[in-house]
């Protein structure tokens, strides 16, 4: 997957590592979709998870949301930006 056009690191406004949430037992979905209400459109919500979080992406592109998610590592970065 080719980076889009609109993923520009300075429009990046909440990271979130969820590893350590993952690990314990958390699944952040409630949180990301809670925080993201507040971007504006542009502005990107970056997630670092140790898999692809597929149903997170679906729930977000529902919500009105573009993504990219791309592999560093034994990490994934996906990112999300509102519309």
């Amino acid at each position: 997957m080719e980076t889009p056009v609109w993923l520009n690191k300075a429009n990046i406004k909440i990271t979130l590592d969820a590893r350590p949430l993952l690990a314990s037992g958390i699944h952040p979905l409630e949180q990301v979709i809670k925080e993201s209400a507040s971007l504006a459109a542009g502005e990107i919500y970056e997630i670092i998870t140790p898999f692809p979080p597929m149903p997170m992406i679906e729930k977000m592109v529902a919500a009105g949301f573009d993504y990219f998610s791309e592999q560093q590592g034994i990490e994934f970065h996906t990112c999300f930006v509102k519309k």
